[in-house]
C-alpha cells in the first residue's frame, strides 16, 4: 500500500467534509432558510429516497445506531418534514414518511446540490468526470465492506 496516496486521499477527504461544511457551500445547496444539519439532512434522504420505512431501516441506511437515527427523525417530524405512523403490515411497528413538506425541501436541496456540482466539475474533462464518479463509488463500496467486516 502506497502510504503517500493514502495520506492524500486522507487529506481530501478531511478538506472535502470540511469544505462541504463552510456556510458558502451550505447556502448554495440550502439556501439561506433551510436550517437542516448533515445528519438531518441526510436522514430526510433515507426517508424519501426509500419511502415510508421502519427506524431501523433507516439506521441501516445512514450507517449509524437506531438511537442517532431516531433524533434526526425526532428534529425532522418536529419542522415538519417526516411524520410517524402505525405500521400497516405490524400495528406494533412505527413507520416514518416524508410530508408533502419534506419531499419538496429535499427535491430543491438534490437539484441545487446536483447544480452547484455540476458547474464545478464542469471544469473537469469529461474523461475526469466519469473517472472521479467511479472512484467515488469504488471508495465508498470498499469502506462500506470493512465497515461490515468484508475486508
Amino acid at each position: 500500500m502506497d502510504r503517500e496516496v493514502a495520506e492524500r486521499v486522507r487529506t481530501a477527504w478531511r478538506e472535502l467534509r470540511r469544505v462541504a461544511s463552510t456556510p458558502e457551500i451550505r447556502a448554495a445547496v440550502y439556501g439561506p432558510a433551510v436550517a437542516l444539519d448533515p445528519g438531518q439532512a441526510d436522514a430526510l434522504d433515507a426517508v424519501v429516497t426509500h419511502g415510508p420505512c421502519r427506524m431501523a431501516e433507516v439506521a441501516v441506511v445512514l450507517r449509524v445506531d437506531r438511537s442517532s437515527a431516531t433524533r434526526a427523525i425526532d428534529r425532522l417530524e418536529a419542522a415538519g418534514l417526516v411524520a410517524r405512523r402505525v405500521d400497516h403490515d405490524d400495528a406494533r411497528g412505527i413507520v416514518v414518511e416524508a410530508t408533502a413538506a419534506g419531499q419538496t425541501l429535499l427535491r430543491r436541496v438534490r437539484d441545487r446540490a446536483t447544480a452547484m456540482l455540476a458547474e464545478v466539475l464542469a471544469t473537469f474533462s469529461t474523461e475526469d468526470r466519469e473517472r472521479l464518479a467511479e472512484l467515488m463509488e469504488r471508495l465508498v463500496g470498499a469502506l462500506d465492506e470493512r465497515r461490515s467486516g468484508g475486508a
